[in-house]
């Protein structure tokens, strides 16, 4: 950190976190004595100690000290409901009085799936699993086994779940596949690597979510179609967060269709799901009578009754008016933060993303530092956000909530801007 000014505000801003917040400093540290890090989840690990949750309604959350937040993280886009919806109460009181690990067969997950391809043009048949990072391990080895190769084309700062996860290309918790690295929204490196690789299978974004809310554009999407039918390569969209962008998905909103794709998060209605498929044809591998092609997916809980229940249930609460609605002031925050930067010559900072998902980014020398005095700001005025620049809105978000994350970033650019000046 190179400004003396800002690394003094920023003590000062986590000390006041500190002070706010002492027993969510006793849950950490009691849960650091038998949880690496006091957490089960690496995106939630927050120094100097992560805020406790003890109930949520709406867009807020309150913590174990009494503190109330407006929720803009909406757990990383899979609470697009908000918290403790009324449809998602009843699904789970509808789920126990089934009776719970049924072990068995329901109608409920022939429901879903006839919601799921309905909504997905790529989708002709699918299969559920427990998330979206089983949902990504599947279907490129789906995808593999179809075309008989080996080589998978990723991209630089892609993230497809805990086993395939590329922020660095030497992540020893990947999966052992030989994987071809593109740099994304490059079409012609993209290009060269397929035509000069034995590539079985292209696992995309079409926005990076965890790489920054970051989208693709138009023509390298179109590019790696084009691309995947001359050499023979099965196209996978990692549609895990990009489903919530258009009721039919980024593939539905650009209109280039993938051979497979995967979803997952919100999808479940809040209880852990994911789901991969693709055509007929790809996916008919999973129920052939030559066993020496069959392929095998199996999973205690694929089908549990409660993802099953609560999943068809919600689903009608995602409409093309609520996206649009969502996707609306998200756009909003981000023409309009965009501008209050603009209007104050503030060029270290930006607004990127797409609909309801923005990014918020900081450059230069400082950058890492801004972003915590961004952070650790909002925190103190009762506001959320996903600490690395993540903000993602839900059902429950309203115009006013937009009103308040903006008057927070006009206050921050503000008070940077005075102590800048000095």
């Amino acid at each position: 950190m190179s400004n003396p000014v800002l690394s003094k505000k920023l003590q000062t801003l986590v000390q006041s976190y500190e002070k706010s917040h002492p027993k969510s400093r006793k849950a950490f540290e009691r849960a650091e004595k038998v949880l690496p890090a006091g957490s089960t989840r690496s995106v939630l690990v927050s120094s100097p100690f992560p805020l406790i949750i003890q109930s949520a309604q709406g867009a807020q959350f309150t913590t174990i000290d009494g503190v109330k937040f407006d929720d803009f993280v909406s757990d990383y886009s899979a609470g697009i409901y908000g918290h403790s919806h009324p449809v998602i109460e009843e699904a789970v009181q509808q789920a126990l009085a089934t009776g719970f690990s049924l072990g068995g067969i329901t109608e409920k997950e022939a429901e879903l799936a006839e919601i799921l391809t309905t909504r997905f043009p790529s989708l002709e048949k699918v299969r559920f699993c427990n998330s979206g990072t089983e949902a990504n391990t599947l279907a490129v080895a789906t995808a593999l086994a179809s075309t008989n190769r080996r080589q998978v084309l990723v991209f630089d700062s892609g993230y497809h779940g805990g086993t395939m996860s590329f922020s660095t290309r030497d992540n020893p918790m990947n999966l052992p596949h030989h994987f071809v690295f593109g740099k994304y929204n490059d079409t012609a490196e993209a290009t060269r690597a397929l035509v000069t690789s034995e590539i079985g299978a292209i696992l995309v974004e079409p926005m990076q979510a965890a790489g920054g809310m970051i989208p693709a554009t138009r023509e390298f999407l179109a590019t790696l179609r084009q691309a995947a039918d001359e050499v023979g390569a099965v196209l996978i969209f990692d549609e895990v967060v990009t489903s919530r962008m258009h009721y039919h998905g980024m593939q539905g909103a650009l209109d280039i269709i993938p051979d497979m794709t995967t979803v997952g998060k919100y999808l479940g209605g809040g209880f852990p799901f994911g789901a991969f498929g693709g055509s007929a044809k790809l996916m008919s591998r999973f129920d052939s009578g030559d066993k020496s092609i069959a392929l095998t997916h199996s999973g205690t809980f694929n089908n549990n009754i409660f993802t099953m229940t609560a999943a068809v249930a919600v689903s009608k609460l995602i409409t093309e008016a609520q996206l649009n609605r969502l996707n609306g002031m998200g756009d909003r925050l981000r023409k309009e933060a965009n501008e209050i930067l603009k209007k104050a010559d503030f060029k270290t900072m930006s607004f990127t993303g797409y609909g309801s998902a923005v990014g918020v980014h900081f450059s230069g020398d400082d950058a890492e530092a801004l972003r915590e005095y961004f952070y650790f700001g909002l925190i103190n005025r009762g506001i959320s956000i996903g600490r690395r620049g993540f903000v993602s809105l839900n059902l429950a978000h309203t115009e006013h909530s937009i009103d308040r994350l903006l008057e927070a970033v006009h206050a921050f650019v503000d008070d940077v801007s005075s102590w800048k000046a000095l």
